[in-house]
């Protein structure tokens, strides 16, 4: 847990809701540039937290740092922030928090609101959205009972994705070649909770789509009064594994090099003007089909949730950390963030996302000499990497068995060691069933 505020002389505050991982990038950048950062947890992160607390002090230091309520805003900043206090913006840290912070960032900083608006976290409704503002959106349907997918199905055809409209990470994300593999995934998603945060559930918590054919990518971007810059482009190399359709292999960056990569950026950043966003980071991924770009989902004030900062920063000079920060904290530095990353990066990366074939208690991990000797290899981080972990089958992104990020200035040397990791895979985890 965490104090609730300390502030500087200076009093222009971030609040920062559900801090993850990426903390360790933001914090110490920000106080880099002398700006205070109140620490809040979204009400259903604290929900989750308090669920499990086993002792008052836990309690109360939750209950002490949790972010108002919708109505309570102004009140809580008039007792808890000093007069004077100039809320420059609001982050984010979770997909539960999303809502949280749209909603603080409208009240408090109304001069950098993107306004209240669910769609940005429903994948049914921001491609209705896109379709509504005359952008071209994927066939789908969310039915509250079967017999709706049922008449869906049967217009459209075979093969769907089936997956929840509130959801993150590839999490129950399926395939269906049949109406009754559809029927079976449309009733585990039904009841399932993907998302801590359930205070916008739709009437049906289902989306079924149409399976987009081509080449998967990510739009990662930063705004600043509806101006949108984007701040790396990556290629998904994704597939099959373990029985699930939508397993995470790499994450490749990408140069703006061509008309491919100029069309996915212009068609993120008219899907950010469709959803009126504004301010602040996304992470947007997109499908480059024969037809053109689709959008597969739009996450609307959070960052890439892997640590991508040292490969981006090195390959292209910046990161989307601190072109955030530029876009609430510092006009003149973002007018010198690019519009789109260079037509040649200043390295060759990737960032491998380990897939396990096994599951049980880690006996040992193996190919350790084979992998320390792959010269673009700059860090290897499996999980679990202690001996008598659990280690657990992959099968979306929950269940990444852990990182290895690639790193060299010559492109083939980066590709072959990906293709060795990718071989070494199946036996990397020895385990005890």
């Amino acid at each position: 847990m965490w104090p609730l505020l300390v502030l500087a002389a200076t009093r222009r505050v971030l609040l920062y809701v559900d801090p993850c991982a990426e903390r360790l990038h933001v914090l110490p950048a920000c106080e880099r540039r002398g700006v205070d950062v109140v620490r809040l947890h979204s009400p259903p992160a604290a929900s989750a937290i308090l669920q499990g607390a086993a002792d008052e002090e836990t309690v109360l230091r939750v209950r002490a740092s949790t972010a108002p309520p919708a109505g309570k805003e102004r009140e809580w900043a008039a007792s808890q922030l000093p007069p004077g206090t100039t809320v420059c913006g609001v982050l984010c840290g979770s997909d539960g928090g999303l809502a949280t912070a749209e909603r603080l960032q409208h009240v408090l900083a109304p001069s950098r609101s993107n306004g209240v608006l669910p769609a940005r976290r429903d994948k049914f409704e921001m491609n209705e959205v896109l379709r509504s503002r005359g952008l071209a959106a994927l066939a789908q349907c969310a039915p509250s009972e079967w017999d709706d997918a049922a008449r869906f199905l049967r217009q459209h055809g075979y093969p769907v994705v089936v997956k929840p409209r509130r959801g993150q990470a590839s999490v129950l994300v399926g395939v269906a070649e049949s109406e009754r593999q559809a029927h079976h995934m449309f009733e585990i998603v039904r009841k399932a909770t993907v998302s801590l945060d359930n205070t916008e559930a739709a009437s049906g918590c289902v989306v079924v789509q149409e399976l987009l054919v081509g080449s998967e990518w990510v739009v990662d971007t930063v705004s600043a009064s509806g101006e949108h810059k984007c701040v790396a482009l990556w290629k998904y190399d994704k597939g099959a594994a373990n029985g699930a359709p939508f397993v995470y292999f790499c994450d490749e960056l990408r140069p703006c090099s061509g008309e491919q990569e100029a069309a996915l950026i212009s068609f993120a950043f008219a899907a950010l003007d469709a959803l009126e966003w504004r301010w602040g980071p996304c992470h947007i991924e997109i499908m480059m089909t024969v037809d053109g770009p689709r959008l597969v989902e739009v996450n609307a004030g959070r960052w890439n949730g892997v640590d991508f900062q040292g490969l981006v920063s090195i390959c292209t000079g910046y990161d989307a950390y601190e072109a955030t920060l530029d876009a609430y904290l510092d006009n003149e530095a973002w007018e010198h963030v690019a519009s789109t990353p260079p037509a040649e990066l200043l390295g060759a990366a990737r960032l491998v996302k380990l897939v396990s074939s096994v599951e049980g208690e880690l006996m040992e991990l193996q190919h350790t000499q084979q992998l320390d000797a792959l010269p673009s290899l700059i860090r290897f981080e499996p999980e679990p990497s202690q001996i008598g972990e659990n280690v657990s089958l992959t099968v979306d992104l929950a269940t990444c068995a852990g990182y290895a990020y690639l790193l060299h200035g010559d492109p083939t040397v980066v590709a072959e060691d990906y293709a060795t990791i990718r071989k070494l895979q199946p036996t990397l985890f020895s385990v005890r069933t």
